[in-house]
């Protein structure tokens, strides 16, 4: 893989982790403060994914950053929030896992 092309998946990454912070503040208390934070950092969650895409294809990336968001978001539920999930939300993810597993298989090599 190129540098560059490495480097656009760094950044797809850092959107990800940018993007679950953001949601996270979601279920804070105190409305101001979770609106801001959540507002900074599903902004530059954005300005990551912007340069990603650059080097990544576009549904590639997207269907990453919203799969590894989603399993992020539901580990952060389960154990920060002490939050639960039925058998059907674990089969539906572990489905999602198979798509997104399959949508990189069939990627386009540069």
């Amino acid at each position: 893989m190129q540098k560059a092309k490495m480097i656009a998946w760094a950044f797809l990454f850092i959107a990800i982790i940018a993007e679950v912070i953001g949601t996270s503040f979601l279920k804070l208390e105190n409305i101001y403060f979770r609106y801001i934070m959540m507002s900074i950092f599903i902004s530059l969650s954005y300005y990551f994914m912007g340069i990603a895409i650059k080097k990544i294809q576009v549904g590639i990336a997207y269907a990453v950053w919203e799969l590894l968001g989603t399993i992020l978001i539901i580990l952060i539920s389960l154990f920060v929030f002490k939050e639960s999930l039925n058998t059907n939300q674990i089969i539906g993810i572990i489905l999602a896992l198979i798509g997104i597993l399959l949508i990189n298989i069939g990627e386009k090599k540069e």
